[in-house]
């Protein structure tokens, strides 16, 4: 079997040996790291000098200055009222949030608690008024013990009542 490297050539690429040699010295040559953008060394990515910036504004002072002093910190008062700005409405949406939206999810949710609280009650009542009911999810039937008559699953409308279940037992016997 021929060795191919990255240039579809033979041979070993850089880096590389054949089993039981080691490779060549590649004057310390990364080649995990070939565009020198590991955030772990802070080389490369956004930023100044290659590292990831702090996230607030990048006031260089020193990148093509205009002379213009003037120019420049009125650049700098834009920058910080647009910061300001972006503060601000954030927190509107956050009010808005906790005002309209927030109160209608946690009216939502104690409503679906309730409808589970009172589905779960109607099954129990199900179960002790019909102990012999049984299902086969295997089958995907309903039927009676000892019965002979089974009712698809498919046919059973959600959620089951008590008058419901009552039409399904009498369908079944």
């Amino acid at each position: 079997m021929m060795r191919v490297n990255q240039f579809r050539r033979p041979g070993f690429g850089p880096g590389q040996a054949a089993a039981g040699q080691t490779p060549a010295d590649d004057d310390d040559y990364d080649h995990y790291n070939v565009e020198g953008s590991d955030a772990r060394r802070g080389i490369g990515g956004p930023g100044p000098m290659g590292r990831r910036s702090g996230g607030g504004p990048d006031f260089d002072f020193d990148y093509e200055s205009s002379g213009d002093i003037a120019g420049d910190i009125a650049g700098i008062a834009v920058t910080a009222a647009l910061g300001f700005a972006a503060k601000g409405f954030g927190k509107r949406m956050k009010r808005a949030f906790d005002e309209k939206v927030g109160p209608q999810m946690q009216a939502r949710a104690e409503q679906a608690q309730q409808q589970w609280e009172q589905s779960k009650a109607d099954q129990d009542a199900i179960v002790a008024r019909y102990p012999e009911l049984r299902g086969c999810l295997r089958d995907n039937v309903v039927f009676l013990d000892g019965g002979r008559r089974s009712v698809p699953i498919r046919e059973i409308r959600m959620p089951i009542t008590m008058d419901k279940a009552d039409a399904l037992v009498a369908r079944l016997r």
